[in-house]
């Protein structure tokens, strides 16, 4: 057993975003417009989770209910990142020891896929590359919080070691998240701002992380719009030309 990778590796050929297949939800009925090569989907009217497989789909029982963390972001929402118009697809929140956070999914214009990664308010937009930079590396249970290691030609220093589980999920995902399953990952940070996650999905003991680089940043940074609205809450603007600049 290898275990399915919580954020998986996409060929950029195969695109997520486009028309939506026409299926429906086995339990209600309802239209579950799955899209693209995604996998999974949460019934926004009954919360039962579909998995597609080829044409045909089924059910795998209902999500928890995702808790309500104060998050100004919403399905559907669209943003630019360094000039690559995305929309948001999915949410999957995550709990650990000290709380939950939110790993959004996103379908980029080109096809390619990534995560925004929320917690405390602080955002990170990762994006795949591929598992065959990571050879040579441990298991999950060898990594050890403050050592360093290069990968892809980047030093990088390790910030956390978790072990988490799926709370809950809402939208479209690329892979299939039943609450309460536990999943693997490391957290890195290099010292020009970049931030790695290795993701060994539910099964810690394997070689085959897949690698997820980004880099911090907020959502004024990314034009993030429509936003949810809260009492006394100011929504981020984004940032303006410099004086003089040429529009």
């Amino acid at each position: 057993m290898t275990g399915q990778p919580a954020r998986l590796w996409h060929d950029a050929s195969r695109p997520v975003t486009g028309t939506p297949d026409q299926s429906f939800c086995p339990e209600c009925g309802a239209p579950a417009p799955f899209r693209g090569t995604t996998v999974t989907l949460v019934c926004e009217y009954c919360g039962s989770t579909i998995v597609r497989t080829g044409v045909d789909v089924r059910l795998v029982g209902k999500v928890s209910a995702i808790v309500d963390n104060g998050s100004p972001l919403v399905l559907g929402a669209r943003g630019n990142d360094h000039g690559t118009p995305f929309e948001l697809l999915g949410r999957l929140q995550v709990a650990y020891g000290r709380g939950y956070w939110n790993e959004w999914f996103i379908g980029f214009v080109d096809g390619s896929i990534g995560w925004l990664a929320e917690a405390l308010g602080q955002f990170a937009i990762m994006r795949p590359r591929d598992p065959s930079i990571c050879r040579g590396l441990p298991v999950h249970r060898g990594f050890m919080v403050g050592h360093t290691l290069r990968i892809d030609g980047t030093d990088l220093t390790i910030v956390d070691v978790r072990a988490a589980q799926y709370r809950g999920a809402e939208g479209q995902l690329p892979f299939v998240a039943e609450p309460g399953l536990g999943f693997y990952s490391v957290d890195l940070r290099g010292a020009a701002g970049e931030c790695v996650t290795l993701d060994w999905g539910n099964y810690g003991e394997h070689v085959q992380p897949v690698p997820y680089f980004g880099r911090s940043t907020t959502l004024a940074q990314l034009g993030i719009h429509p936003l949810r609205r809260f009492a006394g809450w100011q929504p981020p603007q984004p940032p303006q030309p410099a004086r003089g600049a040429r529009a």
